[in-house]
């Protein structure tokens, strides 16, 4: 099973790769602890409800990788997407 972490995506660094973590350990939706290495596959989403009742579910696919990008160099762990980008799953 591909482990899927909670994002913010106001988070992102770039078009296709958003910050995931400043440690080697994260826990994953379900309270599994993962260990992140280069090119591991994963899955992010993050889960909003608004005012007006809407239910966003923002979801993408990618692989871990290193924080090369030269900004927050706190982060040591980064998701780069994969080509289908960052969609909605709320309604499926």
């Amino acid at each position: 099973m591909t482990p899927r972490f909670s994002v913010d995506f106001n988070e992102l660094l770039e078009r296709d790769l958003i910050m995931l973590s400043q440690t080697d350990l994260r826990k994953d939706t379900n309270g599994s602890s993962v260990l992140l290495v280069e090119g591991l596959p994963i899955e992010v989403q993050e889960d909003n409800l608004y005012d007006d009742g809407t239910h966003e579910v923002l979801f993408a696919r990618g692989v871990v990788e290193a924080n090369s990008t030269g900004t927050w160099s706190h982060v040591k762990w980064c998701c780069r997407f994969d080509s289908e980008g960052v969609y909605d799953i709320a309604g499926q």
